[in-house]
């Protein structure tokens, strides 16, 4: 809070929170000072029934949810696939998510580790079992934890099925390593299924149809779509919420990225004083 009423602050750059968010936004309000925000997601990763080699598919959903355990603004957490390849998809998907290595984050075998306090632990705990109460269907990862890391903060690999769209595990941000599975029949049914949520960070699209991926790209109301992979980002790209959504506005990373950081200025300048 000192940071951000501070007089000698001239722009604030925000990852996190919606909450945490909308107060550095109050904050500077107040002052008129520019701020840009990335806050939450709940992204989606669309699978149509075209889309080829489903263990790559399969293998690019599990980046696009595990990696981070979960703690990413743009985790695909919602993922959407074609009814014709719902149980191939999720049979592939609930074989790996067995094979998934937690442990711990520094160590070279791990490919998932902690989440990052007691607190975040105990909220997607929490989200687990509320989704279970909405009547989804649990599947988590048996958790093989060496007793030196018993203390930490583990949560298993999480994917649940049968999810209805009411449910908050459908709905809201876990941040953790939990992925919804629903199933849509038509092109227009997964764009809707998609854009129905409060944010607008990113989603994906899984095509082997160039014109399909653009034209469902197009319509996908975010900032940022992957088309045939997740979590892709370069510097020179922008990353950044559609303006509007509650996952903020502003970029990072390319041109609009450095622009945030510049303040432009008009300078008019005759040669000398005089009337023309």
């Amino acid at each position: 809070q000192f940071l951000i009423d501070h007089p000698l602050l001239d722009k604030v750059s925000f990852t996190g929170s919606g909450l945490a968010g909308k107060k550095m936004l109050e904050a500077s309000a107040a002052k008129l000072r520019p701020t840009s925000l990335e806050l939450g997601g709940k992204s989606a990763f669309i699978v149509f029934e075209d889309a080829e080699n489903l263990d790559a598919v399969v293998d690019w959903a599990m980046v696009g949810i595990f990696v981070a355990t979960g703690q990413v603004c743009s985790a695909t957490s919602r993922l959407l696939v074609h009814s014709s390849l719902l149980a191939p998809l999720t049979e592939r998907l609930l074989a790996q998510l067995a094979k998934i290595r937690v442990g711990h984050p520094l160590a070279d075998e791990t490919q998932m580790g902690p989440v990052i306090s007691k607190q975040q632990q105990r909220k997607v705990q929490a989200a687990i079992r509320s989704a279970e109460a909405d009547g989804c269907t649990v599947h988590q990862a048996a958790l093989s934890i060496p007793e030196n890391l018993q203390g930490g903060y583990y949560v298993p690999p999480t994917v649940l099925t049968d999810v209805p769209l009411t449910c908050a595990a459908w709905r809201e941000e876990i941040f953790g390593p939990v992925l919804a599975l629903r199933s849509f029949e038509t092109e227009e049914e997964a764009l809707r299924l998609a854009n129905d949520t409060q944010y607008g960070l990113s989603n994906a699209v899984f095509s082997a149809d160039p014109a399909r991926c653009r034209r469902v790209a197009s319509q996908l109301r975010s900032g940022v779509v992957w088309e045939n992979c997740s979590q892709v980002l370069f510097p020179a790209t922008p990353f950044g919420g559609r303006a509007g959504k509650a996952s903020g506005f502003g970029h990072e990373y390319g041109a609009q990225g450095l622009a945030e950081y510049v303040s432009d200025k008009t300078v008019v300048s005759a040669t000398v004083a005089g009337y023309s």
